[in-house]
């Protein structure tokens, strides 16, 4: 699949819904349960704020999946299989806990359960940079996160409308059913390139190589932010900076939905169109950016992002509160927010590859990728703090005005300049496109 065009663009769509099935299962289907069980938008906010915490952490332990090679058993693919078995494991324990009862227990199997899908998400990507052509970068990561967003109305909206028909426990084993269709396309589909052209080492040398490779992590890091030009230490500020504006994709939107009396079949309707919709924009994001520039068509796409918002805010505002948006005026207003958002996604991925040194590519825009998840974790944190301190219209109308923030830092994100000194020899470095 790998070896052409149209193979490789279809492997990391496919494989990236693995990744968007539970959130969409959590974010939507848990969330909206806990909504209704009477749990406030704070705690609905730091449940989902803390499904994206290990992904802001991911860069640390990043290393060890380049190290620790698994040649013999298939490369960076036996990666990924344990790590969705281990995905599937964990999340059946999500799902049968009581939440009301035992919140801080369900906070910790969410960390656990996503610990092992973020080293899922650094194998995919690893083989992704060594895969993908520098032409196919916009296009490639739209297709991803696409897939993505396919991942997500699966798990959120196709759960809802299981969880309707045949209870809750049934809805995990539809979940858990997606994701085995995922990980039976990995073993028979999906072959790592770099596999078997080296000879497994052996166990003292692979953790010698990691002791190496710790010690010299933060060096190899430097030569990629701080000796390849402003660009890549201005995409660490600008990762840490909001992605658009992200209220309607987060957990005060489904705490939303639920106090705008949406129904479990609304709610899934609604999420199904919504991720279809980001994943055709994610395509079309990534087909403009890569024809009229992708620094132009980012800051384009995260303004656009904040027209639904705002629309919301005023409508949310005043004395009529919820009562001043209809079920219907909610569902277009969200449609074309996902669709600004799928249009940015791709395209802000695609930057950050071009700030990111080949040399250190696993680590670096591994990093890069972290800290949007930190971005996403906080943001989901504040927003449902905000909405109980005061109100959605006000919550609303920080999150588009803070958009203004990424967008004066775009025009700084110039790809890395290749002067960076020659990479340590600590570890193995990813395969070169």
């Amino acid at each position: 699949m790998l070896d052409t065009r149209r193979g490789r663009l279809t492997t990391f769509g496919i494989l990236y819904i693995c990744e968007g099935i539970p959130l969409g299962f959590a974010a939507v289907a848990i969330a909206t349960y806990m909504r209704r069980a009477g749990v406030d938008v704070a705690q609905v906010g730091a449940f989902v704020a803390s499904f994206y915490l290990p992904w802001a952490f991911k860069w640390a332990w990043a290393p060890l999946v380049d190290l620790v090679t698994l040649n013999r058993f298939g490369g960076r693919k036996a990666w990924i299989v344990l790590c969705q078995v281990l995905m599937i494991v964990t999340l059946y324990f999500v799902a049968q806990l009581d939440y009301t009862e035992h919140f801080d227990l369900l906070i910790t199997m969410v960390i656990v359960h996503n610990v092992f899908a973020a080293t899922c998400d650094v194998a995919i990507d690893s083989l992704a940079v060594s895969s993908l052509r520098e032409e196919e970068r916009a296009q490639g990561n739209g297709f991803m996160f696409a897939g993505a967003y396919i991942g997500q109305g699966l798990g959120g909206g196709g759960a809802m409308f299981v969880a309707g028909l045949y209870g809750f426990d049934v809805s995990f084993l539809y979940v858990a059913l997606l994701l085995c269709l995922v990980l039976t396309f990995v073993v028979f589909f999906v072959r790592d390139p770099a596999a078997g052209a080296a000879v497994a080492a052996r166990l003292h040398g692979v953790w010698r190589a990691f002791r190496d490779s710790v010690t010299g992590f933060a060096r190899e890091l430097g030569i990629g932010l701080f000796r390849s030009g402003k660009g890549p230490l201005i995409g660490v500020v600008f990762a840490l900076t909001p992605i658009g504006a992200m209220a309607l994709s987060g957990a005060v939107s489904t705490a939303l939905q639920v106090d705008l009396g949406m129904s479990d079949s609304q709610i899934g309707t609604l999420n199904i169109y919504a991720m279809i919709t980001s994943g055709a924009g994610c395509v079309a994001g990534g087909w403009l950016a890569d024809r009229l520039g992708k620094r132009r068509m980012l800051a384009l796409f995260y303004a656009l992002t904040t027209l639904p918002t705002l629309w919301l805010a005023v409508a949310l505002g005043g004395g009529a509160g919820v009562e001043g948006v209809t079920i219907n005026q909610y569902f277009a207003v969200a449609i074309a927010f996902y669709l600004c958002m799928g249009l940015h996604y791709g395209v802000g991925a695609a930057i950050f590859m071009g700030l990111t040194n080949p040399a250190v590519a696993a680590t670096q825009f591994t990093g890069f990728m972290a800290l949007q998840n930190l971005t996403i974790s906080y943001s989901n944190a504040w927003q449902g703090v905000a909405v109980d301190a005061w109100g959605y219209s006000t919550m609303f109308y920080l999150d588009a005005i803070l958009v203004a923030v990424p967008i004066l830092l775009i025009p700084f994100l110039t790809d890395r300049q290749p002067t960076e000194a020659p990479p340590s020899p600590a570890r193995p470095l990813p395969e070169a496109s």
